[in-house]
């Protein structure tokens, strides 16, 4: 446990402290692991699992089991960039290329001030399905969005002959400039917030649409049944407005249509992507496999793990805690049992030899 945070330099005065900084992550970490969702109940966590956290998993706690007020202060001066060298280090070895890289932003739902509709802190995330994994967070600063901290977030990303695909808030031409630098390729929702080319795109879409080359898919449950054709425009010489954007080499069209309860609801969505000579099904592939990060990690972290609900609102253990319950979501997936991840969670806290497990597979 105590190789997992060697990284994370230390804040305190040292000779000052009575718990070392590497248990109390670990303690978080196993408490996450072991459905905790506060300081409280971590802290009773460990005082119930004190001698395996010592003689199983190599915790020094010499002053025995730090108080949440002690957890709540390290994790509200720790700085988050510490925390995510030591995550990091896990991912480090993984390439990412020819993978598809989702990114998203995402509400801390917790920290909504009464009366606001927005949260004073909100994440960017980075997510990659074939992996199951988080490879990046970054904050929004305060006054700002997504369209600031994206390109910040992919400074940090080594994303050489990978696909990024992005919601439409990043259809930005410094943010496809920035992509097209890193040597990657994109797939980037287009909305009417790009006023012109939405309509240029729109337009030459429909007038070629009986020529284009397309792919139907069908999905059918939770009470509805959906039909998606999707449609690939590689001759985009018609589209003048394209020409301060790099490397556009096509635009999607995803046609759906939706039935549920007898009525019929109709949508259309177009894309801007790098990709070429790409058939309208692994294009469509890109475009619903992006939604993964909403379904297979913030959903988990605003259900399974409680975020939305959370009582910590301090700034920096807000953000230290949202990667660390990604860290124990990406533990938690790793096992291989074929039980859900809020029952690991639940079977974590009851048998000290499956989180073991959980910690050393």
């Amino acid at each position: 446990m105590k190789s997992y945070f060697t990284k994370v330099q230390d804040f305190r005065v040292q000779g000052r402290c009575l718990h070392y900084l590497w248990d109390i992550l670990g303690l978080v970490l196993c408490g996450v692991l072991s459905d905790c969702n506060d300081f409280v109940e971590i802290r009773d966590y460990g005082k119930d699992n004190i001698e395996f956290l010592k003689k199983e998993l190599g915790f020094d706690l010499p002053h025995g089991i730090p108080s949440e007020d002690t957890l709540e202060r390290i994790f509200k001066h720790l700085n988050p960039t510490e925390l995510e060298k030591a995550y990091n280090e896990l991912l480090s070895d993984i390439s990412l290329k020819n993978k598809q890289i989702s990114i998203d932003g995402k509400e801390l739902r917790s920290c909504i001030p009464k009366g606001k509709k927005h949260s004073l802190v909100q994440m960017v995330n980075v997510w990659v399905s074939d992996y199951q994994l988080s490879f990046g967070q970054k904050k929004i600063e305060e006054k700002s969005n997504e369209i600031t901290a994206i390109p910040k977030l992919l400074d940090k990303l080594d994303c050489k002959d990978s696909i990024i695909s992005i919601d439409a808030i990043a259809c930005q031409k410094e943010i496809v400039a920035k992509i097209v630098d890193k040597q990657a390729d994109y797939v980037i929702a287009l909305k009417k917030n790009q006023k012109v080319l939405y309509q240029q795109a729109e337009q030459e879409l429909l007038r070629q649409k009986s020529q284009l080359p397309y792919y139907v898919s069908r999905d059918l449950g939770h009470g509805r049944a959906e039909k998606r054709t999707i449609y690939v425009l590689e001759n985009l010489s018609f589209i003048d407005s394209l020409e301060e954007w790099e490397n556009v080499n096509s635009i999607i069209l995803v046609e759906r249509l939706t039935q549920r309860d007898g009525k019929e609801i109709r949508n259309n969505s177009l894309f801007i992507s790098s990709l070429k000579e790409n058939s309208p099904e692994k294009i469509g592939k890109y475009i619903r496999n992006h939604w993964s990060i909403e379904n297979q990690l913030h959903w988990h972290l605003d259900v399974t793990f409680g975020e939305d609900n959370s009582r910590i609102r301090k700034e920096n253990a807000i953000v230290n805690l949202h990667l660390i319950r990604k860290w124990s979501l990406a533990l938690l997936k790793k096992n291989d049992q074929k039980i859900s991840i809020k029952r690991k969670r639940k079977k974590a806290a009851r048998s000290n030899h499956f989180l073991k497990d959980i910690l050393l597979s």
